[in-house]
């Protein structure tokens, strides 16, 4: 079954880290992170990932009223914002849970999995 692991956190904190302490944080990240992707490499060959910008730099588009609506975003109520997501082909959602819970962010923010829908 193919899952979307979908990486949540609080990016507010990031924005006050000057350069050098931001290069640091990752740095230290680093290690969590690529045991995470040699996990998904070895169940899962064709696994897709991808870091997603600043929630802060984002645009919403809606249509109201035949209008279409720009405005900056996210805004939601929590201050978690989705920071990145990785695409998966996994044999069951326990599988896709024990993966989940390698991935670093999850001990500071949240993972959301869930399933693609295909037709």
């Amino acid at each position: 079954m193919k899952y979307a692991m979908l990486v949540y956190s609080d990016q507010s904190a990031w924005s006050e880290l000057s350069a050098e302490e931001a290069a640091a944080a990752r740095a230290e990240s680093m290690p969590g992170w690529n045991a995470v992707f040699g996990e998904l490499s070895r169940v899962d060959p064709g696994w897709d990932g991808k870091e997603l910008d600043a929630a802060d730099v984002a645009r919403v588009v809606r249509i109201r009223d035949g209008e279409t609506l720009v405005t900056d975003g996210p805004y939601a109520e929590t201050k978690e914002q989705i920071g990145g997501l990785f695409l998966t082909d996994l044999t069951d959602l326990d599988e896709a849970i024990r993966l989940a819970s390698l991935i670093p962010a999850a001990s500071y923010g949240s993972i959301e999995i869930r399933p693609l829908v295909e037709h």
